[in-house]
Order: structure tokens, then sequence, then C-alpha cells
């Protein structure tokens, strides 16, 4: 139990510190001592507005058996709402309920002290109970109570790292959507490792462009199916940069080629899931323990605009792995949003990329005339609205599916 506190009168209490529950005990004490004055009395009486001659006439008083004006008996009151609000438990605390029994008159000249005394602290609750005594100059109790406090805290703002503290990977990084979001990334500052399979020359060329403007970024490759391989690439990026990845870009893809149900093979819905949902498994699992760790951190899946809306005939293996990437997004948002860590999920319609350049140009342009921009998607696009993500400014943003379709997608 902590020794009592002695607050002497007029004493201006702490600056705002709200003190944890937890570290209150029952049994600790606080005690307001103060000399009542005329003034005082004056002063209350014209803040409350309780103007009884009893209180602040004189001559009226000594027709009483009193023979001089009574202090008003919340006078008492607001003392002890000094001691709440102020120093037990203080700055934070709300002074919910309160009984009070006036015992003996208090008249200007007397000197009171106040004692609070914890009696029951509900943590859980974030609620104590009170009880109150004054006595005067002569030791006589002249008001004693019971009460209840509500100790409250300050909201905190929580305040994310900018994008010049994150170390981002992203996977399928060396070409169309996933090159654009590194270079963007990079050019908010971020360290970037560019995550490739096949294309060390675009991986490295897209680094070289990033150091050559100033920014940081690193190749590494890895194929995301494979858990040991993103685990080094996780630590390697990690190891360039001085600090673990809290930023992780699942962009990896693999060619979508229409073909019709009936001569689908497994095979090609397994490949397809393999790298869209498998490879973002495991480059989560990769980087979520760290992200965990420093409390904050930031997961963007890139999806597709077919899962939103009718799919196109002949997309089945495309549309189900990334129907499978949307679940993954909304339950590890809800996993992991209590740890800090945000896991949205961006959306592109068709883009203008390698991977549509089978499509006739009549198609496309047809399209393009369906969306309402009148225009497909460019990576770039798709691009800023992951680093928007990725940023400060999204740092309420989680769990969502956002559609970079130019309102095809409505």
């Amino acid at each position: 139990m902590q020794p009592p506190v002695s607050i002497p009168a007029n004493s201006p209490g702490p600056a705002w510190a709200a003190r944890p529950i937890a570290s209150i005990q029952p049994g600790e004490t606080a005690t307001l001592a103060k000399t009542i004055t005329t003034e005082d009395i004056e002063a209350f009486a014209a803040l409350s507005g309780d103007r009884n001659p009893l209180h602040v006439d004189p001559a009226f008083a000594r027709q009483t058996r009193f023979q001089r004006p009574v202090a008003h008996g919340m006078l008492l009151g607001a003392y002890v709402s000094t001691l709440v609000g102020m120093h037990l438990p203080g700055p934070g605390a709300l002074w919910t309920h309160q009984s009070f029994r006036w015992l003996a008159p208090l008249f200007a000249g007397d000197r009171v002290e106040v004692t609070l005394r914890v009696t029951q602290v509900s943590p859980g609750a974030g609620t104590m109970t009170i009880e109150v005594a004054a006595v005067n100059q002569h030791g006589r109790k002249v008001l004693e109570g019971e009460g209840g406090v509500m100790i409250l805290t300050q909201q905190e703002k929580k305040m994310e790292p900018s994008l010049s503290e994150r170390v981002v990977l992203v996977s399928g990084g060396s070409r169309g959507i996933g090159a654009a979001t590194a270079a963007a990334l990079a050019e908010a500052g971020a360290c970037v490792g560019v995550n490739y399979l096949h294309r060390a020359e675009a991986a490295e060329e897209l680094v070289a462009g990033i150091l050559a403007a100033g920014g940081r970024a690193v190749a590494v490759r890895a194929d995301v199916r494979n858990a040991d391989e993103v685990g080094l690439a996780v630590e390697r990026v990690a190891g360039e940069f001085g600090k673990p990845v809290d930023v992780l870009i699942n962009n990896a893809s693999t060619p979508a080629v229409p073909k019709n149900f009936l001569d689908l093979a497994w095979n090609d819905m397994q490949e397809m899931i393999d790298v869209q949902v498998r490879g973002a498994f495991h480059c989560a699992q990769a980087v979520l323990p760290a992200m965990i760790e420093k409390g904050s951190g930031v997961i963007v899946n890139i999806g597709s605009a077919i899962t939103r809306t009718t799919p196109p005939a002949q997309w089945t293996a495309f549309a189900a792995a990334k129907a499978a990437l949307a679940a993954m997004t909304r339950s590890l948002a809800v996993e992991y949003g209590p740890k800090g860590v945000r896991v949205n999920m961006v959306s592109p319609g068709t883009t203008e990329t390698e991977a549509i350049a089978g499509i006739p140009e009549r198609l496309r342009k047809v399209q393009a005339m369906q969306t309402p921009l009148r225009r497909l998607a460019h990576p770039e696009d798709v691009a800023r609205t992951v680093v928007f993500l990725c940023s400060e400014g999204g740092r309420y943003v989680t769990g969502a599916d956002i559609p970079v379709s130019g309102g095809a997608t409505i």
C-alpha cells in the first residue's frame, strides 16, 4: 500500500498523466487541508447561485441557533472533487456517484481536513469505490460518505512508421504491376526488395533505375511456392537494409490462359493456386513474426476485379485462386489487426501489361469503352493505390478489397 498523499490547499495538482488503475490499491488515501474563509463562501454562492441567507447574511444567521453564517455543505463536496480529479486517482478520473452525510456545520475560519480512501478497485471495469471523511480543527467529524470513480485513459493516436522507415518485399516485382509498385514505393522512400523467379535481368534493371534515382532497392530471387526460398529471400532483404521486412506486397502470379472448364486439368488449377495462394501464404508466414514483434506491418495482396463481378467464361482457375486470396486477406486482417498488422487487397481491372498481350486490339478497345473512365488500367494506377494502403494515410484501412477498375466493378 502506498503512503497517504497530503495535498496543501490551493495545490495546482499534476499535469495530465492518467494513472494506471492497476497501480491503485485498496487502502490508499489522499488528504486535502483547507481553512474556510468568508471569501470561499461568497465565491461558492456566486458560482452555484445558492444565496440562502443562512450562508451569506450574518444578520439572518444570528437569528438561528448557529449564530453565524454556515458554510455550504457542497463546498466540502467540491474539495472531494479536487481530491478525485487532481490527486487520487487524479487526472483522467470521472467521479460517477456519491452519498454524503453532513454531521456538523462548518463556519468561516474553521480548518477542515478531507480524506479520501480507496476501498475497492475493479481493473476490468476501470472503476474504484471510495470513502470520504472530513474533520474540523477540533478533530470532530463533520462529513462522511461513499462514492464511485471511473478511471479514464488518454486515447493515444498511434502513428505508423512513414514509408521512409519501411522495408518492403514485392513478390513478382520484376515486371508489370509488381515493377510499378516497387518503383512507386521506392520513390516514396521505402527500402524495396524486388523478388523475381526467372527474370533476373528485368529485376536488376529495375533496381538499377531505383538506385540511380536515389532510392534503395535490392533484387532477390525466390520461388514463392518454396517456403525455404522465401525465408532466405526475406532474410537477405532484412540483412541488406538492417531491419526486418514490415511491408509485403503479394503480387507473384502465373500467366492466366483461358480454357474451357471441361478441358481444364486439376494441374492447371493447382499451378494457379500454388503461385497465387500458396505463394502468398509462404510470404506472409515469413514476414509476420517480425511484424508482430514490432507491432506494425502491412500486407497488400494483388487480387482481380473479376472476383467482384460476373467473371468471364473460361477463367475458372484464375478466378478461383484470386477468390481464395481474397478470403485469406479478410482472415489475416481479422487475426492480425490486434497485433498492429493491416492486410488489404487491391483488385485491378484489365491492366495494360504483357499479360494481356494476346488479347486482340479490337477486344481491348471494347473493354475500354465498357469502362466508365473509357480506358484500361495502367500498372501505375494500381501502384498508387498500393502506396496509399502502405502509407500513414491508410492507417485505419484493413480487410478492404479496393477495385482499381475505372468504375467497371461499381
